[in-house]
């Protein structure tokens, strides 16, 4: 494979919240180039698929959307990622 040749299982349409839905893992991946502590901008943002990648790796995020559906389901996204990214904080050893 060549540098910068990624691939992943793509998501289901069942499990999709948008048509252009990008696979979580796939944005882990490619955060990965950007420093843990750093802040990401995501202008269309869609269903918030790269804020979940944020919430997991650790990075902050700024994601902006035109249509409130797809900003409401985001919204709800992120929030349930930050949900589990508690939970497993708080989980004893």
């Amino acid at each position: 494979r060549s540098p910068g040749f990624y691939t992943e299982k793509s998501v289901s349409t069942k499990q999709k919240h948008h048509q252009t839905e990008k696979p979580v893992e796939l944005l882990k991946k490619l955060l990965a180039i950007s420093p843990d502590d750093s802040t990401v901008l995501d202008p269309f943002m869609g269903s918030g698929s790269t804020g979940v990648a944020c919430v997991n790796t650790g990075r902050s995020f700024i994601g902006m959307e035109l249509d409130p559906g797809y900003f409401e389901t985001a919204k709800r996204r992120i929030e349930e990622a930050q949900e589990q990214l508690r939970i497993v904080e708080d989980d004893p050893p």
